[in-house]
């Protein structure tokens, strides 16, 4: 029935308008639960670490609203957060589950298995983990990124999702106060937004993208796919 209806849309030279609005209609529902829900579901994850000996820290946006907003930044609709492989959970699924987490996808590289980056919902809040790898010197998360040209069904079929490396400078991390809350934070913040970001991430950007600031988010050559849960 999917792939009739898409057939039908392409032929009347609407698939793209409809794909337009589908992605509205979601961003609505999610800003909708996040701005109820956000620093609950950001709570939670940090009760359910914590619990396990170990911790999450704002990364991305969040981490990027924490230090210029004191808060979650305006148009923002989901949470981005990281924890440390070294230091990661036996079972986090499991874990996260029992904090009222549903797990929605996961991002592996398929030659080794190795988990990239994870996706749960939390009361209709998305969060994303993304798993922090350390060198001598820095950090570094995989970000998988939109197929080149292919359907993400094909593409998980087929050759799978481009990937790129955020790099950031290795940091130690310690307790700060965030909208009521204590959460781990690194103590490099300044430096990481601006490898993440660029130099001008005090200024606000709605529609921000890497190609347009020099960051250290790098492409990379290793592909990632996908695995489906919960929706």
């Amino acid at each position: 029935m999917r792939k009739y209806i898409i057939f039908i849309l392409q032929k009347l030279g609407l698939y793209q308008w409809a794909v337009k609005q589908d992605t509205l209609r979601r961003e609505r529902k999610l800003k909708k639960a996040f701005d109820k829900y956000g620093l609950e579901a950001l709570q939670q994850a940090d009760k359910a670490f914590r619990s396990e000996g170990s911790f999450i820290f704002p990364t991305f946006g969040t981490l990027l609203g924490a230090y210029r907003e004191k808060g979650f930044i305006p148009h923002d609709n989901d949470l981005d957060v990281g924890f440390l492989y070294e230091r990661q959970p036996h079972d986090v699924p499991g874990l996260l589950s029992k904090f009222g987490f549903c797990h929605i996808k996961q991002y592996y590289i398929k030659e080794n298995n190795k988990v990239i980056e994870d996706v749960y919902s939390y009361k209709g809040v998305q969060i994303d983990f993304f798993i922090y790898f350390t060198t001598d010197k820095d950090m570094y998360c995989y970000i998988s990124r939109r197929h080149e040209h292919k359907d993400w069904r094909k593409a998980n079929e087929t050759d799978g999702f481009p990937t790129d490396l955020s790099w950031v400078s290795k940091s130690e991390f310690s307790e700060h106060h965030f909208l009521g809350l204590t959460l781990y934070m690194p103590a490099q913040t300044h430096q990481w937004l601006e490898e993440i970001f660029g130099v001008s991430f005090m200024t606000p950007i709605k529609n921000w993208n890497a190609k347009n600031h020099t960051t250290r988010i790098k492409h990379h050559t290793e592909r990632a796919y996908r695995k489906y849960f919960c929706k």
